[in-house]
C-alpha cells in the first residue's frame, strides 16, 4: 500500500557517528535481547532490514550466534555496518548488501529471522515490503519490525538529551500518527499473515511468524 513518505535529507556518516553510536547507542542491545527473548531465534540467518550502519545487526550477532545481513538501499550505510562490524569484532557473522524492501535480494524460505527498527516508515510500499518479508521467511521464522526505544526510561533519556532538537520529536510523533496499529493490522490481514502489532510507550512493533509447514 503506497502513501505519501516524509522527505528528509539523510547524511549516512552524520547519522552513524550523531545517532547510532551516538543518541541512539544503549537502546539497541536492549531491543536485540528483546528480539531474541520474544522469537526465541538465537541462531540461522537474520537479516535487519533498513539497518543503516548496522549497529542492531551488530548487537543481534553479540548476543546470539546468529549471521545477520544488513540490507539497506544506500551503499554508503553498505560500507559504514561493514565498518562497525568490524569494529565490534563480529564481521565474521554480520555482512551487508544494497537493497530495498520491496524487492528483498533473499531466497524464498531463506530467513529465520527478520527485524528493522525505523524503516518500515519511509518504504514506498509499505504492504509490499511486509509481503516481501513474509516471502523469504523459512518455515518457523519469524518478523520483528517497526520501531521503538527498548524501554519507556530510555526514550526519555534521548528525549531529554535531544532537548535542543524539538522538531526531532515532533516527526517522531507524526510518524506514528501516520502509521497507527490499525494501519498495519489491515495489512497483514490483505496479505493473510497471522500476525500483531505492539504499540506502547517504547514504540511500535509488527510482529508475525510463519507457519512450520508449507502448504
Amino acid at each position: 500500500m503506497k502513501q505519501e513518505k516524509e522527505r528528509y535529507t539523510f547524511n549516512a556518516a552524520d547519522f552513524n557517528e550523531k545517532v547510532m553510536k551516538g543518541h541512539f547507542k544503549k537502546i539497541y542491545p536492549v531491543i536485540a535481547r528483546q528480539i531474541i527473548e520474544r522469537t526465541g531465534i538465537t541462531s540461522g540467518c537474520c537479516i535487519d532490514l533498513g539497518g543503516g550502519p548496522g549497529m542492531l545487526a551488530v548487537e543481534l550477532a553479540k548476543a546470539s550466534t546468529l549471521d545477520v545481513t544488513v540490507c539497506d538501499v544506500t551503499s554508503e550505510c553498505v560500507a559504514l555496518s561493514e565498518e562497525n562490524s568490524r569494529e565490534h569484532g563480529v564481521h565474521e557473522r554480520v555482512s551487508a548488501v544494497q537493497g530495498a524492501a520491496e524487492k528483498l535480494p533473499f531466497e524464498d524460505n531463506s530467513i529465520d529471522l527478520v527485524v528493522s527498527r525505523g524503516s518500515i516508515f519511509f518504504w514506498e510500499d509499505q504492504q509490499q515490503g511486509l509481503s516481501e518479508v513474509y516471502r523469504v521467511l523459512g518455515p518457523g521464522g519469524w518478523a520483528y519490525i517497526g520501531g521503538g526505544f527498548g524501554t519507556a526510561s530510555l526514550l526519555q533519556e534521548i528525549l531529554a538529551e535531544k532537548a535542543d532538537d524539538p522538531k526531532w520529536d515532533v516527526q517522531r510523533k507524526e510518524r506514528l500518527a501516520k502509521n497507527p496499529p490499525g494501519h498495519f493490522e489491515a495489512m497483514l490481514l490483505k496479505l493473510g499473515i497471522d500476525g500483531v502489532v505492539e504499540r506502547g510507550e517504547a514504540g511500535m512493533w509488527i510482529i508475525f511468524r510463519k507457519s512450520s509447514k508449507l502448504i
